[in-house]
C-alpha cells in the first residue's frame, strides 16, 4: 500500500501540474478527488487493523482551519458563505494529502525513493518549462494560447511566482543529494543548477532571492556532522559556480534584472498590504470568512486599476484577514514546525522557505504547489538526520 501510495501521488502531482494553466473546476478538482480517495482507503485499512495510524502535530492547524470555517458558516460571521465553502474544500484536500503522506512516508527506504522520484519529476518540469519559455512565443506546450500575458506564463504555470515556489520545494532535494551522495554528486549538481537557472529565467524576484538562499543554506545544513576535506569543498564549489554560469546566463536573466531595476518594486503589493491591515483592525478576532479577502478588498482599496484583485499577494496578511488572529496562530505553528523539520533534514528546507515566500505572494493557494508542499511537509515528520561522517569519508 505504501509503494502504491507513492506512485499514486506522483501521478496525481503530474496530472495536477500538467493542467495548471486551466481554471476549469474539473482541473482544480483533480488533487482533491485523488487525495480524498486515497485517504478513505487508508482510513479503511486503519479501522480494519491492517495499518497503524500515523499522526502528526502538523495535522492540527489544518483541522483547526476547517473547524474555524465551520464556525464562521454556523455563526454567520463570514461575509459570503460560498467562497468559505470552496476554501474549506481546498484545505480539506490539503489535509488529506498530509494525512496520506504521513502514512506512506514513515519508512526511510520508501521516503528516499519517493523523494528521488519527486526530484526527477521536478527536473523534468524545469527542463520543459525553460525550453517552452525560450522557444514557444508564449504558447503553453508550444500549442495552446491563453488570455494571460506572455510575461506571466512559465511552463504550465500561469503565474511565474507559482513556478518559482514549486522549484523552491524541489531545489533542496538536489542540493541535499549533491552533499550526501558523492557517487552521484555531478548528476545532482547538474539538476540543481538546471532548476536554479529555470528560476532565473522565470524572473520571479522573490523566487530568485529565496532559491539563492537555498544554494547556501541547504548544503550547510546537509553537511552538518559530515567530514569533508578542503579539496572536496573547493572542487565542489568550483563545479557549482561553473555550472551556474554555464546554465543561468543562457537562460536569459534580462527580465529578472529589469524587475529588480523597477522604480517601485512593491507597487500594488504595498497598497494591498495597507488595505489588509485596515481589514485586520476591523475584525481582528473573527476575520471576514475564509476565501473572502477578494470580496472585502474593494471596500478598503485606495486605487482602482479596473482589474479584479483575486489575492492579497501576502498569504500571512490574507490568512489574518479571513480567519483573524486564530488562523494566524495556526499557520505560525505550522511554519515553526516546518522550520524544525527542515533544519533537521536539510532536504526539507524548501517548506519553510515557501512560508517566507508567502509574505510577498500566495504560493500554496494553487493545487500543483500545494500537493508538493504538503507531501514534503509529511516527509518532515520522519525525515532522518544526516548519515555518519565515516560513510562519507569511505565513499569519497
Amino acid at each position: 500500500m505504501k509503494s502504491f501510495s507513492g506512485i499514486y501521488f506522483l501521478l496525481t502531482l503530474a496530472a495536477t501540474v500538467a493542467v495548471m494553466f486551466l481554471r476549469d473546476k474539473w482541473a482544480t478538482s483533480i488533487p482533491e478527488l485523488m487525495s480524498f480517495g486515497l485517504a478513505a482507503a487508508w482510513i479503511v485499512r486503519i479501522l480494519a487493523g491492517r495499518a497503524k495510524a500515523r499522526l502528526s502535530p502538523a495535522l492540527l492547524p489544518l483541522a483547526g482551519l476547517l473547524a474555524l470555517g465551520a464556525i464562521q458558516l454556523a455563526t454567520g460571521s463570514t461575509v459570503y458563505a460560498w467562497p468559505t465553502r470552496v476554501v474549506m474544500l481546498y484545505w480539506a484536500g490539503n489535509l488529506a494529502v498530509l494525512f496520506c503522506g504521513l502514512q506512506f512516508l514513515d519508512e526511510r527506504r520508501e521516503r528516499e525513493r519517493f523523494l528521488r522520484l519527486l526530484l526527477y519529476f521536478g527536473f523534468g518540469v524545469a527542463l520543459l518549462s525553460t525550453m517552452q519559455a525560450l522557444t514557444s512565443q508564449g504558447k503553453i506546450y508550444w500549442v495552446l494560447t491563453t488570455e494571460y500575458s506572455y510575461q506571466a506564463i512559465f511552463g504550465p504555470f500561469l503565474y511565474r511566482n507559482q513556478y518559482a515556489a514549486f522549484m523552491e520545494l524541489i531545489l533542496p532535494l538536489a542540493l541535499y543529494g549533491a552533499v550526501t551522495n558523492p557517487k552521484r554528486r555531478i548528476l545532482y549538481l547538474a539538476i540543481a543548477t538546471t532548476i536554479y537557472a529555470s528560476v532565473v529565467a522565470c524572473a520571479s524576484r522573490a523566487g530568485f532571492v529565496l532559491a539563492t538562499v537555498e544554494l547556501g543554506l541547504v548544503p550547510l545544513v546537509s553537511a552538518r556532522g559530515r567530514m569533508f576535506s578542503r579539496k572536496q569543498l573547493v572542487n565542489g564549489s568550483l563545479v557549482m559556480v561553473a555550472m551556474l554560469l554555464w546554465m543561468a546566463v543562457p537562460a536569459g536573466p534580462e527580465l529578472l534584472i529589469s524587475k529588480f531595476g523597477a522604480a517601485d518594486p512593491f507597487q500594488q503589493r504595498r497598497e494591498f498590504n495597507e488595505a489588509s491591515w485596515r481589514m485586520i483592525r476591523d475584525r481582528p478576532l473573527v476575520g471576514f470568512g475564509l476565501g473572502n479577502w477578494p470580496t472585502v478588498y474593494p471596500g478598503y482599496a485606495t486605487f482602482d486599476d479596473d482589474k479584479y484583485t483575486n489575492q492579497a499577494h501576502n498569504d500571512w496578511a490574507q490568512w489574518t484577514v479571513e480567519g483573524g488572529v486564530p488562523l494566524l496562530a495556526m499557520m505560525l505553528f505550522l511554519a515553526a514546525w516546518a522550520v524544525r523539520g527542515g533544519l533537521r533534514t536539510g532536504w526539507g528546507l524548501g517548506v519553510p522557505i515557501v512560508f517566507l515566500h508567502c509574505f510577498v505572494d500566495y504560493p500554496i493557494q494553487r493545487p500543483g504547489v500545494a500537493v508538493l508542499f504538503f507531501l514534503l511537509l509529511a516527509g518532515l515528520e520522519s525525515g532522518g538526520t544526516p548519515a555518519p561522517a565515516q560513510r562519507i569519508r569511505h565513499e569519497s
